[in-house]
């Protein structure tokens, strides 16, 4: 039940969080991509690419912009910009009985009005069947000063939701992608988070990918993560969650 009930967070506190395309390359303009848990993409002109999730947007508003500025020695560069208002979200969450899983204690007080801005610089670099990305970002929610205990300290969760608190962090990361064949990707990815306060949390994530046609893509794999949470302050703790999607791709 814990491990339904974290997928669900991260699926609804970022969208991103399990099947991210960490990629300095948008999708080519016209390209539209969307998976059950993956934001809608769109691969637009001059090189941009904006994604959000369409079902999700009722709860919390959310966009993404990825800008290729073109290649550097052959390394492709681009920045990416994100915008997220959790605030709906979760005063949904905050509520006695079932889907409550912050507290409803006039002590504790109501989920503030939280806006939060992300930068990221992504640097990716291509080979005849594989390629590297690195990418190195900034989170800042200002204002934010969310009661510490409503931070849910589930695996993959704490060091998201911590940032309402804190009100800043950083990520970094590294991912190859992998072509196998026309039907079969495979990728892997590190990522790095730094929180004020708080000791760094690791994640990993292996995907693979088939294409079961032309325009339909089934993706298996895993989350691993590693961590130091409140219940568990004094040793890291580490755990892995199975990934499955079905993702779909066409021109306008």
């Amino acid at each position: 039940m814990k491990y339904f009930q974290i997928i669900i967070l991260l699926i609804l506190l970022n969208s991103e969080v399990l099947f991210s395309r960490d990629s300095a390359y948008p999708l080519e303009n016209g390209v539209r991509h969307m998976g059950v848990f993956q934001p809608r993409m769109y691969g637009m002109n001059n090189n941009i690419e904006l994604s959000t999730h369409p079902f999700l947007f009722l709860v919390k508003p959310n966009i993404q912009l990825k800008k290729f500025h073109g290649e550097i020695n052959g390394y492709g560069l681009a920045s990416r910009y994100s915008f997220n208002y959790p605030t709906p979200l979760l005063k949904l969450l905050q509520r006695d009985g079932i889907g409550g899983l912050l507290a409803n204690d006039p002590d504790i007080g109501k989920v503030p009005h939280l806006f939060v801005f992300q930068s990221e610089c992504l640097i990716t670099k291509e080979f005849s069947n594989y390629t590297l990305t690195g990418k190195f970002g900034m989170s800042i929610c200002p204002g934010c000063d969310l009661d510490s205990r409503h931070l849910i300290d589930y695996d993959l969760v704490y060091h998201r939701m911590a940032l309402y608190h804190y009100g800043m962090g950083a990520n970094m990361g590294f991912d190859i992608d992998y072509i196998h064949s026309k039907k079969i990707i495979m990728k892997a990815d590190v990522d790095m988070f730094i929180i004020p306060q708080e000791k760094m949390f690791l994640e990993h994530k292996f995907l693979l990918s088939y294409n079961l046609t032309t325009k339909y893509i089934l993706s298996v794999g895993y989350k691993y993560s590693y961590g130091y949470y409140p219940f568990n302050i004094e040793e890291g703790l580490w755990n892995m969650f199975p990934l499955l999607d079905i993702s779909w791709q066409w021109s306008r």
